[in-house]
């Protein structure tokens, strides 16, 4: 079983069955969780995570029906094989509330524009190369 990691925020806006419906999607985008990998039980996520089952369901629900799982009755939950359009646009919307949050970030800081060009271009000079084809 793969078990994956996450993790809930009591004080977000975002309802638990949507933040842990987002966190699998990711982890099944960026290769965290594999095709035909079980999730765990809706009752074992439940009070892992401290929710109400039915907060389990409703995410697994829809991680269904959007095809990212597969639900075998008396069996459990299993990653499907997700479209890598379905993979891209989770990616692209992950990136994005990334990028996001740093603006946020530098702009409570005071951070100017191009003082974060110049913190992205020293940042990124400090990385390998990075792979134009993907």
């Amino acid at each position: 079983m793969s078990t994956p990691i996450l993790v809930l925020d009591p004080i977000s806006s975002v309802p638990p069955y949507e933040q842990i419906g987002s966190q699998i999607r990711l982890q099944i985008a960026t290769g965290h969780l594999l095709p035909g990998a079980m999730l765990p039980s809706v009752r074992q996520l439940a009070h892992d995570l401290g929710v109400a089952p039915n907060t389990v369901v409703r995410a697994y629900s829809e991680l269904e029906n959007e095809g990212w799982v597969t639900t075998t009755a008396r069996r459990g939950v299993f990653i499907a094989s997700p479209s890598p359009t379905q993979v891209a646009k989770v990616r692209a919307q992950q990136f994005e509330q990334a990028v996001i949050q740093l603006l946020v970030t530098a702009h409570q800081m005071g951070v100017t524009p191009v003082q974060i060009h110049a913190e992205i271009d020293r940042l990124l000079n400090a990385f390998p190369p990075l792979d134009s084809r993907r």
